[in-house]
C-alpha cells in the first residue's frame, strides 16, 4: 500500500509518519510539504529524517496541483490529511483558507487524476478534532471551519459513488512526544502541555488521546478498517476501536479486528 501524509512534522503528523513506515504492509509514504523534514526528526530504523520508503515532495503548493502532481496522487492508495494549525492568530479568512480551501483543492486533484476505482477506492483519513461543528454555525471559528471542512469531504465521497472513501478523526486532546515537543512546542506550552496532560489523565481520561492511538487509528483508517463502522469517529470511540484492534492483533493478522 502506497500513502499519501500532510502535516508530517506535526503533533498528529509526526507519529503518524512513524507508524507508517514501520508498517510492513505499507510500501512507500509520500509526504507533501512546504519543505523537506527538518534534521530534527527521527524516524524508526534511521534514526534520522530520512528513511527508504519515504519520498518527500517539497515546495507543494496546497491549492494548486499540476497534472503531475494529480498522477503522483493517483498512484496512491490512500492519504492521512494531519495538515492543521491553531486558529490562534489568524482571521476567519485565513483560517478557513488552510483548513477547507487547502483540502478542497486536494480533493479537486484527487478526482482530476482519476484516483481510485470502485473496486479499489482511495482513501482519506481526515485528522478534525472534538467539537467540530456539522451545521456549521457555531459561533467558535475553529469548530465551524472544521465543520465544513469534513462536510465538503464527506460530499465529495458521496458524489464519488464509491472511488473515493472517507474517514473523519475528531481526537480531544493530545500531546507531542517530549522529544518532539522540544522542536514543535514553545517553552511555556511544553510547561502547559505537561500540567494540563497530567490533569488530563488523572481527572477526565476519556477526554484525552495518546499520539500513538491517533496513529494507529489513522493508519488503519487508510486500510478501510473502520468503514463499516461510519466516517465519523470521537475520541472515546477511536481508543475503544484501537484498544479492540491491538488486542486482538496478538492473535490473528494486524488488519483483523
Amino acid at each position: 500500500m502506497k500513502v499519501l501524509l500532510t502535516g508530517a512534522t506535526g503533533a498528529a503528523g509526526l507519529p503518524i509518519l512513524r507508524n507508517l513506515l514501520g508498517d510492513p504492509s505499507v510500501s512507500a509514504v509520500t509526504v507533501l510539504a512546504r519543505r523537506p523534514l527538518p534534521a530534527w526528526v527521527a524516524l524508526p530504523d534511521t534514526g534520522a529524517a530520512h528513511h527508504p520508503k519515504l519520498t518527500t515532495v517539497p515546495d507543494t503548493d496546497f491549492l494548486h496541483y499540476s497534472p503531475q502532481m494529480q498522477s503522483t496522487i493517483a498512484a496512491h492508495d490512500a492519504c492521512i490529511w494531519a495538515l492543521g494549525k491553531s486558529t490562534a492568530g489568524l482571521s476567519e479568512a485565513v483560517y478557513t483558507e488552510l483548513t477547507v480551501g487547502y483540502l478542497d483543492a486536494f480533493l479537486g486533484a484527487v478526482k482530476a487524476g482519476g484516483a481510485g476505482s470502485k473496486e479499489n477506492p482511495f482513501r482519506l483519513v481526515f485528522i478534525s478534532g472534538n467539537g467540530a461543528d456539522s451545521s456549521e454555525s457555531s459561533r467558535i471559528l475553529f469548530a465551524r471551519v472544521k465543520g465544513k471542512a469534513e462536510n465538503n469531504l464527506l460530499a465529495s465521497a458521496k458524489a464519488s459513488e464509491g472511488t473515493l472513501k472517507a474517514t473523519v478523526m475528531r481526537p480531544s486532546y493530545f500531546f507531542p512526544a517530549p522529544a518532539d515537543a522540544l522542536h514543535q512546542r514553545g517553552r511555556l506550552m511544553r510547561i502547559a502541555d505537561k500540567t494540563l496532560g497530567a490533569l488530563l489523565r488523572n481527572v477526565l481520561p476519556f477526554a484525552v488521546i495518546s499520539n500513538d492511538e491517533i496513529a494507529e487509528f489513522a493508519v488503519r483508517g487508510a486500510k478501510g478498517q473502520w468503514e463499516s463502522r461510519g466516517e465519523i469517529f470521537q475520541n472515546t470511540e477511536m481508543k475503544r476501536l484501537v484498544k479492540e484492534a491491538v488486542k486482538n492483533a496478538t492473535t490473528g493478522p494486524r488488519d483483523e479486528l
